[in-house]
């Protein structure tokens, strides 16, 4: 794999990992239960396209403005590792995070914080930061193209998937996903103070 490629891979695996459909699909159903079919899938198309958006964007712009303030790789690192390690480490000891958006749920709201929390920014900035060029940002852009088209697929399917196999799977898998984001964020925190304290 080149430089680019590499970076883009992992991206997307850890955004997979923390935003993928395993933690969607839950959260999806609970908050439009109470909706129609087609204002249902409506709302999953619109939040997923939103969601890509705002992968877009922060690859684009948000890095751009870091370097603009000044702010290190190292200190991104270790605010990003920081912010993944508490997410990750709540629900583990029965601190359950609220994520849903307003009643009835918008495509806004539903985007952010649900489908793209603020540490999944973290670490879009973070790998921006270290593929700045024009490919690289627009390879990141596609990453969140790719896994927001699998979460709308995943919610548009979420009723006949639950029905499937039950909320239980699902529930193991996010208790194994939380303890990879806890292990996750606790190495980008220790990369990021290594970082920020080695000698220029």
């Amino acid at each position: 794999m080149n430089s680019v490629d590499e970076p883009l891979s992992v991206l997307f695996g850890l955004l997979f990992t923390l935003v993928g459909p395993i933690k969607v699909i839950p959260a999806f159903h609970a908050m439009t239960s109470e909706m129609g079919v087609q204002e249902r899938n409506w709302l999953a198309i619109k939040a997923a396209a939103y969601g890509a958006l705002g992968i877009g964007l922060a690859a684009l712009i948000g890095s751009a403005q870091i370097d603009k303030v000044g702010i290190s790789p190292g200190t991104i690192g270790t605010a990003a590792g920081l912010v993944l390690a508490i997410v990750g480490l709540m629900p583990l000891i029965g601190i359950e995070t609220k994520t849903e958006p307003a009643t009835p749920p918008d495509a806004l709201s539903l985007a952010f914080p649900v489908l793209l929390p603020p540490h999944a920014f973290g670490l879009i900035l973070l790998i921006s930061l270290y593929i700045p060029s024009t490919e690289g940002r627009l390879g990141i852009a596609i990453v969140g193209a790719i896994l927001m088209a699998i979460n709308a697929v995943a919610m548009l399917l979420a009723v006949p998937i639950l029905k499937r196999v039950g909320i239980t799977p699902l529930r193991i898998f996010g208790a194994v996903f939380g303890i990879l984001q806890l292990a996750l964020g606790i190495q980008i925190l220790f990369w990021g103070i290594s970082v920020g304290m080695a000698p220029k």
